[in-house]
């Protein structure tokens, strides 16, 4: 029914359907007294009370998800009661000794892609199915390579030219011998050239469950731009490009988790992704005809520095300022929930939907729970005690900067569950990979520290392992990733010196 005319010194009553005149208190018969000016205020008053609980209520049952419809392992309801319950408590072996033991059996790095002559590996994703790899050669160029088939190793006397060096057996290695084992499924096949985007290239993420490739740059002289496709069937430079309005640059994007078990909530008919555009959260959805379409879903008054996904409908927000917020796609809704002390710099869900990996600068990883939000308190013996403030500010000469920071500036900072051993001055590109299935966090160091990755518990805290940096050049590892096929262990991939390198967890 649409909304009746405002006629000035007239009453619509809706039981009745027509307007009275408004009276004055005194002048009003008995028959016209519920149309006084002060009745009718009052009524005003409660129409519009009874409005906003209206509203209310059709937020919260947008955003609630019912009981029978929650037997996957996204919803937040189910994964909240199943820890309170202790449904899902894992032992002390799962804890302590199970991330440690696949940890000590990590074989040596062993070479994926070596460094192509197009330029250094910046960031890569690989197609879990077809095991093509996608990656930024240099700045601006987008490549892949397929993975070579068996039929195309080498035979004695025999040596392939597309794209690369002549390569031929040494005189009387029989084939099959230590000179086959060096080689790799990638070793033989030849880089096709997809994109070259306009500035340097932020992210680059694979939707495998559509097949889309998406890439966003960071902008300078040209404007920022988000790069869509689907390059098995469009082929090279056929894609679509989005330019935002008064965006300065574009930080990342992140799509949401994919899962293919069969007790999984199918996914919708659109497929998703979030942008991190200066200091607003963008969500592209592509229809079911292909097409992308774009839209603000955020905007903040400081840079969205990371992002990602802690359910198909959930959205979390790291901000320069510290802040970590929520962003419900159903009810396009926000909340802020946690503050870190420090700018954010990475951000990855654990393995849980209310709890997740927060990376910042001035050596901080945490592990928070959303349902845990505790701030800082002078008597509590979290993890902000008198020896985190003293090496923040060392000596007797900054004793009041100590306490300006201890009463006033920490006062909101949220106590993190677990704090991880890191070494991150000021670098905010190093990358974050979480396993969550063996309960492991893996995190590239700055070039200042003498370990290049460092992997952690992730239920404990504890430091499992270093990977020391090579002795000629220091390495800045601006992608890193937990790969796992169906038949074979997990591995830890990362972009190492211009090439990419794998280590596989046994």
């Amino acid at each position: 029914m649409p909304e009746p005319r405002v006629i000035p010194g007239f009453y619509f009553d809706v039981e009745k359907g027509k307007y009275f005149k408004i009276s004055t208190t005194h002048s009003a018969p008995p028959s016209q007294a519920k149309y006084t000016l002060q009745n009718i205020r009052k009524e005003q008053k409660k129409a519009a009370a009874e409005k906003i609980a209206r509203k209310e209520q059709e937020k919260r049952e947008s955003e609630t998800i019912v009981r029978p419809h929650t037997r996957n392992k996204w919803g937040l309801q189910m994964a909240s009661l199943d820890r309170e319950i202790g449904d899902r408590r894992k032992t002390y072996y799962t804890h302590r000794i199970w991330p440690s033991a696949r940890v000590a059996r990590m074989e040596k790095m062993k070479t994926v892609v070596e460094q192509p002559v197009h330029g250094i590996i910046r960031f890569f994703d690989r197609d879990p199915l077809t095991k093509t790899i996608y990656a930024v050669h240099g700045d601006n160029a987008i490549r892949r390579r397929r993975q070579n088939p068996p039929s195309s190793l080498p035979i004695p006397g025999h040596h392939l030219d597309q794209d690369m060096e002549a390569v031929s057996l040494p005189d009387g290695m029989p084939f099959g011998s230590s000179f086959a084992e060096s080689l790799n499924e990638y070793s033989f096949e030849p880089w096709d050239m997809l994109a070259r985007l306009t500035s340097s290239i932020s992210s680059l993420t694979y939707l495998p469950s559509s097949g889309a490739l998406a890439a966003t740059t960071y902008g300078s002289d040209r404007a920022p731009t988000v790069y869509l496709s689907d390059p098995d069937i469009d082929g090279p430079y056929v894609n679509q490009q989005f330019t935002p309005k008064n965006c300065s640059t574009i930080w990342g994007a992140a799509a949401p988790p994919f899962s293919s078990s069969p007790d999984s909530v199918p996914q919708s008919g659109t497929e998703s992704l979030a942008v991190a555009a200066a200091s607003s959260l963008m969500l592209f959805e592509r229809s079911p005809a292909g097409d992308w379409n774009s839209s603000i879903a955020l905007n903040r008054n400081s840079d969205v520095l990371a992002l990602d996904w802690l359910s198909p409908t959930t959205v979390v927000l790291g901000e320069r300022s510290g802040k970590i917020l929520l962003y419900d796609t159903r009810s396009r809704g926000s909340s802020h929930i946690l503050t870190n002390p420090f700018p954010i710099t990475n951000l990855k869900r654990a393995d849980d939907p209310t709890r997740l990996v927060c990376a910042g600068v001035q050596n901080s990883l945490f592990l928070y729970d959303i349902r845990s939000r505790d701030t800082f308190s002078r008597h509590a013996q979290g993890h902000y005690n008198d020896k985190f403030f003293n090496d923040q500010y060392p000596g007797s000469e900054n004793r009041h900067k100590r306490k300006k920071m201890k009463f006033t500036v920490a006062a909101n900072w949220s106590q993190p569950i677990l704090s991880f051993p890191y070494d991150n001055i000021d670098d905010h590109y190093l990358d974050v990979a979480v396993q969550p299935d063996l309960g492991l966090v893996a995190a590239a160091q700055d070039a200042n520290s003498s370990a290049a990755i460092k992997i952690y518990n992730m239920w404990t805290g504890k430091l499992l392992r270093e990977i020391p940096q090579p002795s000629l050049v220091k390495v800045n590892i601006r992608c890193l990733r937990f790969m796992k096929d169906c038949n074979s262990d997990p591995e830890l991939w990362s972009s190492w010196g211009g090439s990419i390198v794998k280590m596989s967890l046994g």
